[in-house]
């Protein structure tokens, strides 16, 4: 399987750090797979930007208490991660609201980040997150770990990834899926020099 990380956006908020690179993870939290994300994370003493799906949340909350307490980043990644279309401004309203609420609920402090399903921003999604006073937070380098389906898919993910970053990247990764260990502990100890 081919699994070259492709560059998908290279977004102008937030600015380019001047070095380091940011670990972002989408599409969690997983109640299995985030505890051990979380935990590789801790023995390298790397801190990441989590977005968080509202609707898993609540059967995950002691994930992001522990997430939220270990000062990690929280975001709002909608609440249903919706595949991108041009549905109407008080659905995306609705998304991006109700995933505040459940984020709110479990660690009493919303989300300031917001970053779109799949990094496809809409008129909608842009206003509805404008109005909830959100920072967009896009990515400079998606890894491709969402293809991974086997250790081999992992191990070529990770040395794909470690040719392609380059100091102040914004990596796109996934909290939510199998394979996500195999492939940090692979990149870590060559990110933790480069992360801030």
């Amino acid at each position: 399987m081919t699994h070259a990380p492709r560059f998908a956006r290279r977004p102008r908020w937030p600015a380019r750090p001047a070095a380091g690179v940011r670990l972002t993870f989408d599409d969690g939290p997983h109640p299995e797979f985030t505890p051990v994300v979380l935990d590789t994370l801790a023995e390298f003493g790397v801190s990441a930007t989590f977005f968080l799906v509202g609707k898993r949340v609540p059967p995950a909350a002691d994930v992001v208490r522990r997430t939220h307490a270990a000062g990690h980043t929280l975001g709002n990644h909608t609440f249903s991660h919706p595949r991108p279309s041009w549905f109407k401004f008080p659905t995306a309203v609705r998304e991006i609201r109700e995933c505040q609420r459940a984020v709110s609920e479990v660690t009493g402090t919303p989300p300031t980040l917001f970053r779109p399903p799949m990094g496809r921003w809409t008129p909608p999604l842009w206003a509805a997150r404008t109005l909830a006073g959100l920072t967009p937070m896009g990515w400079t380098l998606d890894s491709g770990d969402w293809r991974v389906r086997s250790d081999a898919d992992a191990d070529t993910c990770a040395e794909e990834l470690l040719a392609a970053v380059r100091p102040g990247d914004v990596v796109l990764l996934h909290d939510y899926h199998p394979w996500i260990e195999r492939i940090l502990r692979r990149v870590l100890p060559v990110l933790v020099p480069l992360s801030p």
